[in-house]
């Protein structure tokens, strides 16, 4: 796949990045300033007025949505905007363990009905984390019914509450070839930011995913394209290393 340079509305910046690690003063120069190159490029196409909504999807898993979303979450909120990532991969969370969080209740137990959506009840869902400015939901106890919960009416109550406490909401979605949950938030968000790895996401898989969110009408703010590889030294280096999943089972529910 070729490697995508320039990102603005609808188009893309390389990312490369150790899968288990997100930003830190650790990180090195050239993933630090790619995270901002979103973040600046995020600026230019938000809503001044309000809060803005982004999802964040790749067209299968392992190619590094999630920590993809958290690192565009801390970029974002090292700027001196207040952030909040939500864990709506209900399935196959990954959120809490990223950041050391409480697994529930989260955005599971928001949306059942369990928390109710009351101000104080919501609250205790929202879970501060090491990083300044961002704030944090993780996807709570994994239902029988993902995708019919994102649809219920709850989801777009709690969206508009958590708006006026914040500049940004990051969401990390689940892959779009495997389940549809991701589609099934465009009527709540300003725009999709598509995750690609290179060597791993085919041309044919991206051009799928696309076509997906064209049927739908959706916005898609930009492509990532991580995993690249980088010439220092003289030679190669990744970032990271991918493993396959044999099983998309969890997905499948």
């Amino acid at each position: 796949m070729k490697k995508l340079h320039k990102l603005k509305s609808g188009s893309a910046v390389e990312i490369n990045f150790r899968p288990d690690q997100i930003l830190n003063n650790k990180s090195s120069f050239a993933v630090t300033e790619a995270y901002k190159t979103v973040r600046t490029n995020l600026h230019y196409i938000s809503n001044d007025d309000g809060c803005n909504i982004i999802a964040v999807t790749s067209s299968y898993p392992g190619e590094g949505k999630t920590i993809t979303c958290s690192n565009i979450a801390i970029c974002l909120a090292q700027s001196g905007k207040k952030v909040l990532l939500i864990d709506s991969d209900m399935r196959k969370p990954q959120i809490s363990e990223t950041f050391g969080l409480e697994k529930n209740p989260g955005l599971s137990e928001l949306l059942a009905g369990i928390v109710k959506l009351s101000d104080d009840e919501a609250n205790c869902c929202i879970q501060k984390t090491h990083i300044e400015n961002l704030d944090a939901i993780s996807a709570g106890k994994t239902p029988p019914n993902p995708s019919e919960l994102l649809a219920g009416k709850r989801l777009k109550e709690l969206l508009e509450k958590l708006s006026e406490k914040y500049d940004f909401i990051m969401i990390d979605t689940p892959p779009t070839l495997v389940v549809a949950d991701a589609m099934i938030l465009k009527n709540h968000i300003n725009g999709y930011i598509i995750v690609v790895r290179s060597d791993v996401s085919g041309s044919d898989m991206v051009k799928e995913t696309v076509a997906k969110f064209r049927q739908i009408d959706a916005k898609i703010c930009g492509f990532v394209l991580n995993g690249q590889k980088v010439k220092t030294g003289g030679k190669y280096s990744r970032y990271g290393k991918y493993k396959k999943y044999s099983k998309y089972s969890r997905y499948e529910k």
